[in-house]
């Protein structure tokens, strides 16, 4: 199997096991316009069209702040690298450090035991985590996951920012040690937004976020990315 085609099962396999056990019936969800910076407008982080090999193909804004917006990002080996930002009640109420740390746990905890909700699933175990370039306030693990056709390596980084949950997952192929780069460095550039920057606070204070109308613009995305709904459900 080739490597884009194998990395692009990983894609599909890893928005499989970001599937709510919670269906989010008749919310409606916003498009954005891949093809250029977004700013979001709860947390003002800005995320390029481009970081790393990573090019923006997506960002899904969904009206439930449980769902909340996600971000996708792919390269051209077809590595997946999704960001979650997302509350963790309706009312969007302002996570704590102490709800944070349980949702930490939890997440880990769930990917820990996937095997058990997922046939193609045999294992999950945890990898060293090695020691991020930036500091970024969040937390990470990592995890080799024994999937059927192929295994992968997947990265879990979570971030407490301005009350809401930053959660980032990339998954590659084990063996190939560009992509395990790669991933580190979208883990660190995106780490890196999340140390507080006062100066840059003000000026994105009066910055929209990217309009809605322009969404209908945007260059039609590869069916793959359709194959299944995003989430932040623990264990996602």
């Amino acid at each position: 199997m080739t490597r884009p085609r194998r990395n692009i099962l990983f894609c599909l396999l890893a928005a499989v096991l970001c599937l709510s056990a919670i269906v989010a019936f008749a919310q409606d969800v916003f498009l954005r316009p891949a093809l250029e910076d977004f700013i979001d407008k709860d947390t003002k982080l800005v995320f390029p069209a481009i970081v790393d090999t990573f090019q923006k193909v997506r960002v899904r804004k969904n009206e439930n702040p449980v769902f909340g917006t996600v971000v996708r990002y792919e390269n051209e080996a077809g590595t997946c690298a999704d960001v979650y930002i997302y509350s963790l009640d309706t009312g969007a109420k302002e996570v704590g450090v102490d709800e944070f740390e349980k949702h930490f746990q939890e997440t880990d905890q769930g990917i820990l035991k996937l095997a058990e909700q997922n046939a193609r699933i045999k294992a999950v175990t945890r990898l060293e985590t090695p020691d991020r370039k930036t500091t970024g306030p969040g937390r990470e693990a990592r995890y080799r996951i024994d999937s059927v056709p192929d295994p992968m390596d997947s990265i879990l980084y979570l971030a407490l920012y301005h009350g809401k949950l930053v959660k980032l997952r990339v998954s590659y192929a084990p063996d190939d040690k560009d992509e395990a780069e790669h991933a580190g460095l979208f883990i660190d550039a995106v780490s890196a937004m999340l140390v507080e920057k006062p100066q840059e606070a003000k000026r994105l204070d009066s910055v929209p976020e990217t309009s809605a109308a322009t969404a209908a613009a945007a260059p039609a995305q590869p069916a793959a990315h359709d194959a299944a709904k995003d989430s932040n459900a623990p264990g996602a």
